[in-house]
């Protein structure tokens, strides 16, 4: 008997009003998975995870949580999952321990302090869970968020840009926690447009862009279908030297970051010289070459780049 997935989508879509938010996507995830939903601001993750949790009705399509219909068996979905808003919605006049509390009640937790214990032992938060929630760091409240995700033991765990604010100690000690949880093994449906992140922590991803997905698989699989080499030209003239790159019309895509060409070739190393020598008209600064990555594979399918923000370039 073939195990029920995770989630399953065929065809859904979501308009407000005129507006195509997410555009019929096809996704099916396996249990026990962390995957990855990665595009810029406005491409349709969070409302596409908002259906997933019940909290949005698609406008057509069909969606389902370890099969049960998000539109016909709400309560089951409801049951299944934890939720980890982008926006903190923790109450932060109580403690830790109390929000935990308010969300073991309702969700009928026996032993409750002991699950809560538990649960903030999960992440580390056990010794700060009784300080008001507004003298913790970022990083404790996401941490904290993500025990009250998993206190009522889903089966899986939305993630809503979870590192969103986060300076680099906080999200990397948020990750491993996530790969605690996964190594328990939970089901994880992360949406991000921190490629890195991405490419650190997911089994698999979707890109997503204008409501639409536009490339799946492990980001390992992404990044091979793009293939090659990332060759960084730091120059004087950088809009004239694409427009050179894109009228010779080469087997590599190349798109512009601030002052530099960027492009991504196979066998670069065999053909670095003959790119200097196009380009050395326009006032060569520096040439670094590295392997190809996620946010490669990204421009590469979307035809475009994500900004530190989220928003498109």
């Amino acid at each position: 008997m073939t195990e029920t997935l995770a989630v399953k989508t065929s065809s859904l879509a979501k308009r407000f009003n005129d507006i195509p938010a997410v555009a019929g996507i096809d996704l099916e995830i396996e249990p026990g998975a962390f995957f990855g939903l990665l595009g810029p601001n406005g491409a349709g993750k969070t409302t596409t995870v908002s259906i997933l949790a019940t909290l949005v009705q698609p406008t057509k399509g069909e969606a389902a949580v370890f099969g049960h219909d998000v539109a016909t068996a709400r309560p089951e979905v409801r049951r299944s999952i934890g939720i980890v808003f982008q926006e903190p919605s923790l109450d932060t006049e109580l403690t830790g321990r109390e929000n935990l509390d308010i969300h073991a009640r309702l969700y009928r937790i026996a032993s409750r302090a002991r699950e809560i214990d538990r649960t903030l032992d999960l992440v580390d938060m056990r010794k700060d869970a009784d300080r008001p929630v507004k003298t913790l760091s970022g990083g404790m409240k996401r941490r904290l968020e993500i025990a009250r995700g998993v206190l009522h033991q889903p089966k899986i765990l939305f993630l809503d840009e979870p590192t969103l604010g986060l300076d680099v100690h906080g999200r990397r000690d948020l990750w491993r926690h996530l790969d605690g949880l996964r190594d328990s093994g939970m089901t994880l449906l992360l949406t991000t447009h921190a490629m890195d992140e991405a490419e650190r922590i997911c089994d698999r991803v979707a890109i997503m862009n204008e409501g639409r997905i536009a490339a799946s698989g492990t980001p390992q699989e992404l990044a091979a279908a793009v293939g090659g080499d990332r060759i960084e030209f730091e120059l004087e003239r950088a809009e004239e030297a694409l427009t050179e790159l894109r009228r010779q019309k080469g087997g590599y895509d190349a798109w512009r970051e601030n002052d530099m060409v960027v492009l991504t070739v196979r066998q670069a190393a065999t053909q670095l010289v003959a790119f200097v020598e196009v380009l050395k008209p326009f006032g060569i600064h520096a040439v670094r070459m590295r392997e190809v990555n996620l946010e490669d594979a990204f421009v590469h399918f979307t035809g475009h780049k994500i900004s530190a923000s989220g928003d498109l370039e």
